[in-house]
C-alpha cells in the first residue's frame, strides 16, 4: 500500500517584500514541521524582493500559478520555475 502524502498550499501575499520574509519562513518551517508537502500558490503576487525569493528557493517547494509579474521578478534575479515547480536558479539544470 502506498502512503499518501498530505499537500498544503500556502498563499503567498500580494508583495513578497522584506516585511513578509519573517511570517513567510515561519509558514513554510510550520507546514515542514508537520510533515505537510507544500506548494506556494502565487497567483496574488505582484512583487518579488531578493529575501523573500531566497526564502522560495531554499524551501525547494514547488511554486504554483504564478502571476507574470512574479514570473518577471523571478527572472530578473536570474531564476525561473522549472519542469518540476521548484526556482532553479540560471546555473542550475532546470
Amino acid at each position: 500500500m502506498s502512503e499518501v502524502s498530505m499537500v498544503t498550499n500556502i498563499l503567498l501575499p500580494q508583495r513578497l517584500d522584506t516585511a513578509a520574509a519573517d511570517k513567510l519562513k515561519a509558514d513554510i518551517d510550520e507546514a515542514f514541521k508537520s510533515g505537510l508537502k507544500i506548494n506556494l500558490d502565487a497567483c496574488q503576487v505582484e512583487y518579488v524582493g531578493g529575501l523573500c525569493l531566497q526564502v522560495l528557493m531554499a524551501s525547494r517547494s514547488p511554486v504554483v500559478s504564478p502571476t507574470g509579474k512574479a514570473v518577471r521578478a523571478f527572472s530578473l534575479f536570474g531564476a525561473e520555475v522549472g519542469p518540476d515547480g521548484v526556482l532553479k536558479t540560471a546555473v542550475e539544470e532546470v
